[in-house]
């Protein structure tokens, strides 16, 4: 779903934000246009030892400052300009701005349990969603204590990472050509200087497009027999070469049956160690339901959590 989609939608979430002509593969330090190093600085990450693994660990404190919103709160530079989310050693894109309107996309961190329908209310069907987009359908991050209710505020439990894919700058099947940070929309440098194996990752289907899959959004249908959405997720090797995506089925409506699971899923290990040694993982979406000049009508967010890594060199 491109930023025309946003625009059609709300008028809110229109235009480019800038980007850097640096094409250095595995090198956009200098990429501030677009990007910048770190929460809010642009020290760089440590590599462990070889052979040391390294999971994922959203803490509270990312959300000290956080924005409060209906059941949580969600990252607090959200919609700052410049700013990257790094945690541990992954540093996560991300694209904003907030002059004149608000945007972004790329990756953000949010603790919000609130899973109501939004879809259902409002002018054209999906308006209110771009308030309220925050959410997982598990209604915390993995781990969380099962006294955690989805969609109960006053019971959020641990954080867990939203994804905003934006479409417009990436490449179609970009498998086999070369990497640059500001070709893409949505990816997560791993480490600084070392490759890795990534060994485990978990999925979690966002409200918006669950909730368009299964009755339709204003933009999106609701799914019928033959209809899928999923994720892809492509490596990036030491030479700044892009591997052949996985994919992660996030809906799939089969026979009479819409398949969408609303808890964290483990993307298949073996698939992922099929990526090979990477220092990047890029993320793209596909739905058959698509425009065929604006992309994606289903909403192209997506939730993840738990990723694990392995230094191998």
């Amino acid at each position: 779903m491109k930023k025309v989609f946003c625009f059609l939608t709300l008028g809110l979430m229109l235009g480019f934000s800038s980007c850097s002509s640096d094409d250095d593969v595995l090198s956009n330090e200098n990429d501030t246009a677009r990007k910048s190093s770190g929460l809010t600085s642009k020290s760089a990450v440590t590599d462990p030892s070889i052979g040391t693994t390294t999971t994922l660990n959203l803490t509270s404190s990312l959300l000290s400052s956080g924005t409060s919103t209906t059941g949580g709160k969600y990252w607090e530079n959200t919609y700052v300009a410049n700013t990257n989310l790094t945690v541990d050693i992954f540093k996560f894109s991300h694209s904003a701005t907030s002059e004149g309107y608000n945007y972004w996309d790329g990756f953000i961190v949010s603790n919000v349990n609130d899973i109501t329908n939004y879809g259902s209310a409002g002018s054209g069907g999906s308006n209110n969603w771009v308030a309220n987009q925050w959410g997982a359908m598990a209604g915390s991050g993995f781990g969380t204590s099962s006294t955690v209710t989805p969609g109960t505020p006053g019971t959020t439990g641990d954080p867990y990472i939203v994804a905003y894919w934006s479409s417009y700058l990436d490449p179609e099947s970009p498998q086999g050509s070369t990497f640059s940070e500001a070709n893409f929309s949505n990816w997560i440098k791993i480490g600084n200087t070392g490759s890795y194996k990534v060994e485990g990752l978990k999925i979690n289907i966002h409200p918006w497009p669950y909730y368009g899959c299964l009755y339709g959004d204003g933009f999106a249908s609701a799914f019928t027999s033959g209809d899928h959405f999923e994720l892809l997720i492509y490596g990036v090797n030491a030479s700044g070469v892009i591997t052949s995506p996985i994919v992660h089925s996030l809906a799939n409506y089969t026979g009479s049956s819409l398949v969408m699971p609303t808890g964290w899923i483990n993307v298949n290990t073996s698939n992922l160690a099929g990526l090979g040694n990477v220092k990047y993982l890029i993320f793209q979406m596909a739905s058959t339901d698509s425009h065929p000049d604006y992309g994606m009508n289903t909403a192209a967010y997506f939730c993840l959590d738990k990723l694990s890594v392995k230094r191998i060199n």
